[in-house]
């Protein structure tokens, strides 16, 4: 086995997750563990009564919403740097083409 891979367990909604990992991001999934716990004991906790699965479900859910959310907040941006470049390469072009 690669010596940068590390076996890992993650409990992630009480089961026991066995993995490889970088060793260098083990500490920042052992973060996405924890958010990923404290989601599920909070649905828990303000939504009694349901089933692991739909618990499971929930916090897919909102992760999914979060990275398409983030996704297209990234596409906007994107293109708002776009139309900004492409407005300051004209006006340059309208500086140096326009000399007189």
């Amino acid at each position: 086995m690669d010596h940068n891979k590390q076996r890992i367990t993650l409990k992630i909604a009480d089961k026991k997750i066995i993995t490889y990992i970088n060793r260098r991001d083990e500490a920042y999934l052992k973060k996405v563990e924890e958010e990923l716990n404290n989601l599920w004991n909070q649905f828990k906790v303000t939504q009694p009564g349901r089933e692991d699965d739909e618990y499971i479900a929930l916090v897919a859910f909102q992760y999914a919403k979060m990275y398409y959310d983030t996704l297209e907040q990234s596409r906007k941006r994107e293109e708002a740097l776009q139309k900004f470049l492409q407005q300051a390469e004209k006006r340059m072009d309208d500086i140096l083409l326009d000399v007189k």
